[in-house]
């Protein structure tokens, strides 16, 4: 549990009266807040059509880079796998709702652990056998709306909790190409249904995906209570990498994570540990956020863990986001389980006088 007490300092007096936030006190207090350790629920949408093996193996030869800080600072995360094909669950494709189930030991219907916590028995090995899911999936691939599919089948209920972070992070070698009023393409309907149709009308937005993940986490404004994140092709030189593999530049991808906060990493990457480990980073800095109550005078906040001062700083400290106005702590600033964090600053909002104090 992070206990968190955040004391707005202001004091002010003239020569006739004194001025304060709050009437009949000389400075302004924040209710004492004891806050659980938030909780995190990571889905892990693995693209598993042709030639996505290589990409699969990367991901799970890396993956203690992902994981290590949810283990060794003990936080309450749900880990699920789902593909880029689950939505062919859907009645109007295929109707098999084994589709959408989180994967679970690699192949359907294996036994073990499709839904992965701090509890399970060697979670690195239990989600490498869960995302490497192989390359026999469909090709028509369809990121978002197989994460709805997944999020919405009552299967899968005991994943996302009422009071946690949802973080979803897609691997995939193509675009995205959600689209309700389209069949899945296959070999023999291609010349009637053509691959990575962006004018397609049918073709789902962007926007209709923030709208739908807005609305499942209670999330409002910009204060979101998730995140989308991708390893994906991030350019033309990746594409240029694998020739003749199929590889696109994963457009829509890219634009939902940068809407939602997510972090960008190139799939044809060398240094996957490096991925994996700032994409886990920014779950940790988003789920940790701090809201305040008042906007501070920039300059004048001050941030305490246990007593000790912590810097500001992006990398292993804190940093102040004047759009959100909330606290963030990055690296090794992120506060330990049981730590007490005091944040003081000056507000900036004009002080009200009080009559009848001299």
């Amino acid at each position: 549990m992070v206990t968190i007490i955040t004391m707005l300092l202001a004091a002010c007096q003239g020569a006739k009266h004194s001025f304060t936030l709050v009437p009949d006190e000389q400075s302004f207090q924040q209710n004492s807040l004891e806050v659980v350790q938030r909780k995190i629920d990571i889905l892990w949408v693995v693209d598993n059509s042709g030639s996505m093996t290589p990409f699969q193996q990367s991901l799970t030869e890396n993956f203690q880079a992902f994981l290590q800080d949810f283990l060794q600072k003990d936080y309450d995360f749900h880990l699920a796998v789902t593909t880029t094909d689950a939505y062919l669950a859907d009645p109007q494709f295929r109707n098999q709702p084994t589709l959408s189930k989180f994967r679970d030991g690699g192949t359907l219907p294996a036994r073990g652990f499709p839904l992965i916590d701090n509890q399970t028995p060697d979670p690195l090995a239990t989600f490498t056998a869960n995302a490497l899911q192989g390359s026999s999936g469909s090709g028509d691939e369809r990121a978002f709306s197989s994460f709805k599919a997944s999020l919405s089948n009552p299967a899968n209920s005991q994943f996302l909790r009422k009071d946690s972070f949802l973080a979803i992070i897609i691997l995939s070698n193509e675009d995205d190409f959600s689209n309700p009023t389209r069949p899945e393409r296959t070999t023999a309907n291609a010349g009637t249904y053509p691959d990575q149709n962006y004018s397609d009308p049918g073709l789902e937005s962007i926007d209709s995906y923030v709208s739908y993940l807005d609305q499942l986490t209670l999330s409002q404004n910009e204060n979101r209570n998730y995140t989308v994140s991708a390893v994906t092709v991030l350019n033309q030189e990746c594409v240029d990498s694998y020739p003749g593999q199929g590889l696109t530049i994963g457009r829509r991808v890219i634009e939902l994570a940068q809407k939602t906060g997510g972090v960008l990493g190139s799939i044809c990457s060398p240094n996957y540990s490096q991925v994996l480990n700032n994409i886990q980073k920014r779950i940790i800095e988003l789920s940790t956020e701090f809201p305040l109550k008042r906007i501070p005078k920039l300059g004048s906040i001050r941030v305490h863990i246990n007593g000790d001062p912590l810097i500001e700083d992006a990398e292993n400290g804190w940093t102040y986001n004047s759009v959100k106005n909330s606290i963030l702590f990055h690296g090794k600033g992120v506060p330990p389980k049981a730590a007490t964090v005091s944040i003081y600053f000056e507000p900036a909002e004009s002080l009200k006088p009080h009559i009848g104090q001299l």
